[in-house]
């Protein structure tokens, strides 16, 4: 039997410096210290430990060693993980917790349904291929083009705007070199 079973014990969760929950559990909080007994977790240096407060909010520790003891006597096998204090922080925010959302339409949804639309202009896109083709295609070439252009913007987000976008592919095809830096933004609209 294990004689530390009726010390109070917290679950927590141990987060990644990247971020990652790498592990849940339930140990002992002694100040500078906590003990778990569970041989398979898995911590490192420089880890968080985060419990979670009645208040609803995080107390987190740093690990700054995590010592794994094996089974002796009655003791059965069990970390003492030793720690320093960061601070209390709202659930799931501060210390290594950290959210980074870039690009468009970017979105973080946390415990909840994203109902959200998404609204995209991609006018400058095209604005900048028109500008692009007007400087470099003359002619009658150069008002094909930019009428494909046109059409790729105006179909947009729907089922025509493949056709368009062959369409102009196929017309672009002896000014390549001009439309590949465009490329990219123009599949991603697929």
């Amino acid at each position: 039997m294990n004689p530390f079973s009726d010390m109070p014990h917290s679950g927590f969760e141990v987060v990644s410096p990247e971020g990652e929950v790498r592990a849940t559990g339930r140990g002992i909080f002694s100040g500078k210290q906590v003990t778990v007994f569970d041989g398979s977790l898995l911590v490192f240096p420089g880890d968080e430990i985060r419990r979670r407060l009645p208040n609803g909010a995080d107390e987190v520790f740093e690990v700054i060693d995590p010592k794994f003891m094996e089974k002796f006597h009655s003791i059965p096998a069990h970390f003492q993980i030793d720690v320093r204090r960061k601070g209390s922080f709202p659930h799931g925010q501060g210390g290594h917790m950290n959210i980074t959302v870039s690009g468009d339409n970017a979105r973080v949804n946390i415990g909840s349904t994203d109902n959200s639309k998404n609204t995209v202009n991609h006018g400058a896109l095209f604005s900048e291929i028109v500008a692009a083709i007007e400087r470099s295609v003359p002619g009658e070439r150069g008002t094909v083009l930019v009428e494909a252009v046109r059409e790729m913007e105006q179909t947009q987000g729907t089922a025509g705007y493949a056709a368009a976008y062959q369409r102009f592919i196929g017309l672009a095809a002896d000014h390549m070199t001009l439309i590949v830096p465009f490329l990219p933004a123009l599949t991603a609209l697929l």
